[in-house]
């Protein structure tokens, strides 16, 4: 399976690369920062030897960088890793290169040229992102209801698909899931969608193939699970069946029946958009409903939306809300300055 860089095992190994990394950690004085350099660099030695059998940094090229950028934009592409992220990778590489040179291992930079960088994602801005507000979150979701209801009284509306994408919708709206966790990712044999299997409708929970590429409990809102149910209830699938299937006839053809892809996912966000009888900004986005869903519960409880999002550190929730956690450290601080000029 083509695996991209993010899903690579960070573990040293015994070459003239590993080496290398080694040193250049070395000199890294920040405990932290070199923890972050070393799993980024590490994951890209491993990424650079399955792929390409590179073990030197020597034998890294332009075209070696350049794909490594465009491994990083198909990772952002499945959901996987922000394009912040990216272009964060990808900088702690040329910054090993650029350090390289110094040493005297390589000549020249190969990550240094517009060649290597052109495939990275663009660099989002908090304020460049999307964020589901609520008012989004409930004109989606009234919209692929709407759908639901067309159905029952139209044969013009596919009755199956509106109650695959309104549950879809819902579960994207209220879990906190990536896209790339519940539908299928196209080049990835493993991201194959979320199976009927994994979702306990009574508890409120899904086990999900999470970014790190590992099972993950996940929770699911309650508003999501009764399109759910009722979904179910109208498919009666297998418990192998991907929840959110194709229904092509080709598909139909399969057992059990395979997922529908990000892709696919994107487009039903976009269609249900151009439906709509309410008016958005731009057609909603997947992981704007993480962000969004995110950003709410950030701004009551950070704890709490780092536990929603399943990051493994808090620092990478107050990172993904860099301008919420600003706000709430002036809003704390304005309280401790109220109160103590109340007291002179």
């Amino acid at each position: 399976m083509d695996r991209l860089p993010p899903a690579y095992d960070a573990t040293p190994r015994g070459d003239a690369l590993e080496t290398a990394i080694e040193k250049r950690l070395v000199d890294i004085d920040s405990g932290r920062y070199r923890t972050n350099v070393a799993s980024v660099l590490r994951k890209f030695a491993a990424w650079s030897r399955d792929q390409h059998g590179i073990s030197s940094p020597e034998d890294i090229d332009d075209n070696l960088c350049r794909q490594y950028a465009r491994d990083l934009a198909r990772a952002d592409e499945r959901d996987e890793i922000s394009p912040e992220t990216a272009r964060r990778y990808f900088a702690y590489v040329r910054s090993f290169l650029t350090w390289a040179v110094y040493e005297g291992l390589i000549p020249t930079n190969p990550a240094k040229t517009n060649h290597a960088e052109g495939p990275l994602p663009t660099d989002e801005t908090e304020t460049d992102q999307q964020y589901w507000s609520a008012r989004d979150r409930d004109a989606i979701c009234a919209t692929a209801t709407a759908r639901v209801d067309d159905a029952g009284e139209s044969d013009d509306v596919d009755r199956t698909a509106a109650y695959r994408d309104q549950a879809l919708v819902f579960l994207l709206a209220y879990s906190g899931a990536r896209s790339a966790e519940l539908v299928a990712v196209s080049d990835d044999e493993e991201r194959n969608g979320l199976r009927w299997r994994d979702v306990d409708l009574e508890g409120g929970t899904m086990q999900v193939f999470g970014k790190n590429r590992t099972r993950e409990s996940a929770p699911i809102l309650d508003d999501a699970l009764r399109p759910l149910r009722r979904w179910k209830q109208l498919r009666e699938p297998d418990e192998n069946e991907a929840v959110f299937p194709r229904l092509d006839n080709a598909a139909k053809a399969l057992d059990p029946t395979p997922s529908i892809t990000t892709q696919s996912a994107r487009d039903i966000l976009a269609k249900l958009c151009e439906w709509s009888d309410y008016e958005f900004e731009e057609p909603l986005k997947p992981h704007g409903a993480r962000r969004g869903l995110g950003r709410e519960i950030y701004r009551e409880n950070p704890q709490l939306a780092q536990d929603v999002l399943r990051h493994k550190s808090i620092e990478t929730t107050h990172e993904g809300y860099a301008q919420e956690a600003a706000k709430r450290t002036r809003d704390e601080a304005n309280d401790i300055i109220s109160d103590t000029e109340r007291l002179l």
